[in-house]
């Protein structure tokens, strides 16, 4: 199956917000990074349905989870020791 540009393009896009999200959280802004990340997840999860790729939509939800928790213990309990 082809993919049309606008899948093409938003795989791109999904990338480069995953590798910020990424370099966000190493330099000492998790608070941040993790939320940018949920939104990569987001755009993944989208890019798997959108090609029929399902096994990238569940490992986008899935990671979307553990995102989730990353915020809720850094942006609300304030844990910074791991």
């Amino acid at each position: 199956m082809e993919r049309t540009k606008f899948q093409k393009t938003l795989e791109i896009v999904a990338s480069v917000t995953g590798v910020v999200a990424l370099f966000i959280t190493a330099i000492g802004y998790p608070q941040v990074g993790f939320i940018v990340a949920l939104f990569a997840s987001a755009m993944y999860a989208t890019y798997g349905y959108l090609t029929r790729q399902y096994g990238i939509m569940v490992s986008s939800l899935i990671y979307g989870v553990v995102e989730v928790v990353g915020i809720i213990r850094w942006v609300f309990l304030g844990d910074s020791n791991g």
